[in-house]
């Protein structure tokens, strides 16, 4: 449907599995009594392990933990100084959580209304007519996904629809495939939402680079409309789950991006690891989830960590997530600023491309190898990098 060429393909899958609304309406109308075997999660994936031995000190340590916060109110035509208190703030989220919420973005409410709305008229088509936008096997994670085929095992309960936005934007020729009209309505509110988002992810790598004293372009300069970089948006739609607590909305796992800007809805789902527990992440009215990726560790030089979080599903509700992926060109190399690099040292990692990266990193996680294998095998000491 993209023009964009995927970087990685997957294999064809040898047997295809059924929807994943065909299984939930088998569930409910007792036509099979348990969850189907390649949607069951190990208990330590859908657990939530106690930070430490005292079972009620570990849950008063768990409820008062919560993301940080960033507000951007002030941004616009901000002083050098209010600015830095920004950034420094920014930065300390990334460095001891890698991830925060950021409030006041001055993106309109009309645009993410619209957008919401889109998503959820599109869940509600019927399965046949979502399946128009079924993508080849050989590009993952692009199109709808509602079978998951290429998993035989640790499958997310989850449907998606998602896209390039750049370098070649694929969301008429995605929405032609299922609606006649094209649905130039549902583009456009993803091509504005896309657009704001890229806006945003921009003042955040600009900030990130202040934070660390670097040349504020530092990271940016690599995400332009002429850089080729991989920008592309994602639905992550959790359908209601009859046998919920056997199961994950997703895994858990770092991104495999720079930089992730999410939107959810009112219900709460999303998890981050902090430590040995996991951080629920409330959802705040307008607010943005921003998370460092993998390529963001290695391009500050290990200071800001990509940390693995989960979604979890509800029995009763749906739940909805509305995702931006920024990911650089996929040639381009990747290492870290020398201003982060001390005298006589070298970087943490080796000099890698996201091409390279992302074909370790699909090769695992086709098997059910969620971890970050991929990213540790970029770390200087490893065989590969001597």
């Amino acid at each position: 449907m993209a023009t964009a060429e995927p970087i990685y393909q997957l294999a064809t899958p040898v047997k295809v599995y059924d929807n994943i609304r065909t299984v939930e309406a088998q569930l409910r109308n007792c036509k099979i009594e348990s969850l189907p075997e390649r949607y069951v999660w190990p208990a330590e994936a859908v657990e939530n392990p106690k930070p430490v031995n005292d079972e009620a000190v570990a849950k008063e340590e768990a409820q008062n933990l919560s993301i940080p916060v960033v507000d951007l109110a002030e941004i616009d035509g901000a002083s050098e100084e209010v600015r830095g208190k920004i950034a420094r703030a920014m930065g300390k989220a990334c460095e001891e959580w890698g991830f925060f919420q950021v409030i006041n973005t001055g993106i309109p409410t009309t645009v993410m209304d619209d957008v919401n709305k889109s998503a959820r008229e599109f869940f509600a088509l019927p399965v046949e007519q979502m399946e128009k936008a079924t993508e080849p096997p050989g590009k993952p994670l692009m199109g709808y996904g509602g079978r998951l085929s290429f998993l035989s095992s640790k499958v997310p309960w989850v449907e998606y629809l998602g896209e390039f936005h750049t370098p070649e934007p694929g969301v008429e020729a995605l929405a032609k495939n299922v609606w006649e009209d094209g649905n130039p309505k549902f583009c456009k509110a993803i091509t504005d939402y896309c657009n704001s988002l890229e806006q945003l992810g921009l003042l955040i790598l600009e900030l990130l680079a202040e934070s660390l004293n670097l040349p504020k372009d530092t990271y940016s300069q690599h995400f332009d409309k002429n850089s080729n970089y991989l920008g592309s948006w994602r639905f992550n739609y959790y359908t209601p789950c009859p046998k919920a607590t056997q199961t994950v909305g997703q895994g858990p796992h770092s991104d495999p991006d720079a930089l992730t800007i999410l939107r959810q809805d009112q219900v709460a789902g999303l998890q981050v690891r902090k430590g040995n527990t996991w951080v629920t992440v409330e959802p705040l009215p307008g607010a943005f989830v921003v998370n460092v990726g993998d390529f963001l560790q290695a391009w500050s030089n290990d200071r800001f960590p990509s940390v693995e979080h989960r979604a979890f599903v509800n029995e009763k509700t749906d739940r909805l997530s509305i995702v931006y992926f920024m990911s650089p060109p996929p040639m381009l190399n990747i290492e870290a600023p020398s201003g982060l690099i001390g005298e006589n040292q070298q970087s943490v990692f080796r000099t890698f491309t996201y091409a390279e990266y992302l074909g370790i990193m699909f090769k695992n996680r086709v098997t059910g190898d969620f971890s970050k294998k991929a990213l540790d095998f970029m770390r200087r000491g490893t065989e590969a990098a001597n």
